[in-house]
């Protein structure tokens, strides 16, 4: 059995091939600012993705006739319970709809059903970010009509609980971990017995400013600011996922780039680089709050968490919580084959959307 997988995030397109249950090609695709800037809507990526891993195909002297299995990491849709799930028709057209958020991750649905399509073949998700296990009182805000939802980087954030619970040689669903990934959206998540009773959503402006998000906005200056009149809806759109957080305050999203001119003595970027460590920081605070207690465990994850720099001042204003676990790469193609794979031979519950 031969299985594609994808994981399409802000700017990379990772993939991997999975021999039954053994992945034995991994590809990551980098996309520059440059080469992204021209895409001002989410699925305008589309035809460009997809040439990329039709690319990545053909180098690799693959067909997708040749595949058995589509795996993708999963969309932007209605809450659901964790778990694997087979993409079909209604999936994709709730991912376009952008009522549930907009994601890349969202193209990568919609691919590996086409190639599912083309091909007669099944397509499965697992963990996808719209996992939704809150308890009741934190999705209130101070206005009935406005409610906070669950939508994070579920994938890793269970995949990296489950290493720390190992490495505490304990098991997941008997420990309290604070988890933060930080990605294009940062997600600060509390994980008690098992289920993430809080989490920050990174992608609608309710957690830490990130690599192109704005994350949490002074409410009132962002009325004022979209009352002014000088900004299209789409423009709006932009400045919450995309166009906003780093990418807004320095110009690129790309951690690497901002490291080197604070080597270079660049002030504003390292003044901008510790204001986003600093709001992290505070996040971790308040997960741990949600808890009543003292964590397990605090997790760091996501690419930003390279940075020794973001990473130490993060350390700097939460070591006296409990014991940091730093691991930039959980790696969501090995998470996703881990639970996708076994789904696809019946050991594992495959849901309907």
């Amino acid at each position: 059995m031969k299985a594609l997988i994808l994981n399409l995030g802000g700017t990379s397109t990772k993939i991997a091939l999975c021999e039954d249950e053994k992945i034995i090609l991994k590809e990551t695709i980098r996309h520059s600012t440059e080469e992204l800037e021209g895409f001002k809507k989410i699925w305008d990526q589309y035809d460009y993705r997809m040439a990329s891993i039709l690319s990545f195909l053909k180098i690799n002297q693959l067909s997708i006739y040749e595949l058995d299995l589509f795996i993708s990491r999963g969309p932007s849709v209605k809450p659901l319970e964790s778990g694997v799930y087979e993409i079909n028709e209604a999936m994709v057209t709730d991912a376009k709809s952008g009522e549930f958020g907009q994601h890349v991750c969202n193209l990568g649905c919609a691919i590996a059903l086409a190639f599912a399509q083309e091909n007669g073949k099944k397509a499965l998700i697992a963990d996808p970010p719209c996992v939704d296990e809150m308890i009741p009182i934190a999705r209130y805000t101070g206005l009935p009509q406005i409610t906070r939802h669950s939508y994070f980087q579920a994938l890793s954030h269970k995949a990296f609980c489950r290493f720390i619970a190992s490495k505490l040689e304990k098991d997941y669903r008997e420990l309290s971990i604070v988890i933060t990934h930080l990605g294009s959206g940062i997600s600060c998540g509390t994980h008690k017995n098992g289920k993430v009773i809080d989490i920050t959503n990174g992608l609608d402006g309710d957690a830490p400013f990130g690599m192109d998000r704005s994350g949490t906005l002074p409410a009132a200056d962002w009325k004022k600011l979209i009352q002014s009149g000088n900004y299209t809806n789409e423009e709006l759109d932009y400045m919450l996922n995309g166009g906003g957080g780093l990418m807004a305050h320095l110009g690129t999203n790309n951690g690497e780039e901002i490291e080197r001119r604070i080597e270079q003595r660049d002030a504003k970027a390292l003044e901008v680089f510790e204001a986003m460590a600093f709001q992290v920081s505070k996040a971790i605070g308040a997960a741990a709050g949600a808890m009543g207690g003292r964590p397990d465990a605090i997790g760091i994850t996501g690419g930003l968490a390279h940075s020794k720099h973001f990473v130490d001042f993060i350390k700097k204003h939460v070591w006296w919580m409990a014991p940091i676990y730093v691991k930039p790469d959980i790696d969501e193609l090995e998470a996703l084959s881990s639970v996708c794979i076994p789904a696809y031979f019946g050991e594992i519950e495959i849901k309907d959307y």
